[in-house]
């Protein structure tokens, strides 16, 4: 079966039917609506701290000195 042959047997189900699908494909989904919302959560919270990239090299010095060693 193709994806335009589930498509049209979609299109024939019954609005409860069709939701269920729905549900399950959201369910089975790596980029949920919750997963997104999170991920926009995380986003405003950095904006709102004033959140910064980081080069790899400053994050290296970072670790260095957590770590008691400086370079």
């Amino acid at each position: 079966m193709t994806a335009a042959d589930m498509i049209h047997q979609l299109q024939t189900l019954p609005p409860d039917e069709l939701a269920k699908v729905r549900d399950w494909l959201s369910e089975h989904d790596d980029e949920s609506p919750g997963l997104l919302a999170a991920v926009d959560d995380g986003l405003r919270s950095l904006a709102e701290k004033g959140a910064r990239v980081v080069t790899q090299g400053e994050l290296e010095q970072k670790v260095r000195r957590w770590a008691g060693r400086s370079q």
